[in-house]
């Protein structure tokens, strides 16, 4: 019984302590909070931050795994057959895992760290999508391989962007009619590759 009790006490702490950074980072710049601040904020002594975290940049990057692995969930799914098939179905998914919280997004965003998460999440689609072949041994060419490569890098980069930039104000296109539009792009370029 003692071990969830303390199990519960230092998870709540933890909760605490990443919502206090993050209520922080949208009034002034990251680089100027403090641990002070934080603990002040969360209600808790200057220890119990120390308990859990080293210095601040840790709380931020363990914010930013627990969204990627969140945002990672919600393309579990994803084959090769599935960026056309679903390909809507799971961009919707996304952009609705956004539109939870844009703010948090936003603040996420405006700091050097956030867009380093936004790099990872792309590089690991791309990579997935270039492991995941749909060339068989003998019809497989050179030309072919980065043909596809450079098609993924492209509708990859662009999704991404096109969201980061409508969640910004940058595009002027809601967040809710990404979906649909860029699918269209992708079953354009992927038709190439693949049989819709």
């Amino acid at each position: 019984m003692k071990e969830k009790a303390e199990y519960r006490s230092s998870r709540r702490s933890r909760a605490l302590i990443r919502s206090a950074l993050l209520s922080l980072m949208k009034d002034k710049p990251f680089d100027r909070i403090t641990i002070t601040e934080i603990a002040r904020r969360a209600d808790i002594n200057r220890g119990t931050f120390y308990a859990h975290y080293r210095n601040i940049g840790e709380v931020l990057e363990s914010i930013q795994t627990d969204v990627a692995l969140e945002m990672s969930r919600i393309f579990e799914d994803l084959s090769l057959r599935n960026i056309i098939t679903d390909c809507e179905k799971i961009l919707t998914k996304a952009v609705d895992f956004i539109s939870r919280d844009p703010q948090f997004y936003r603040t996420l965003l405006s700091i050097d760290n956030g867009k380093n998460v936004v790099e990872m999440w792309k590089s690991n689609i791309i990579s997935y999508l270039e492991a995941t072949s749909f060339f068989s041994s003998s019809t497989a060419t050179q030309q072919g391989i980065l043909s596809y490569r450079c098609a993924v890098t492209f509708i990859v980069n662009g999704t991404v962007e096109s969201i980061v930039d409508s969640l910004l104000g940058k595009n002027n296109i809601p967040l809710d009619v990404l979906p649909h539009e860029i699918t269209k792009s992708i079953r354009m370029i992927m038709k190439n590759y693949i049989r819709i």
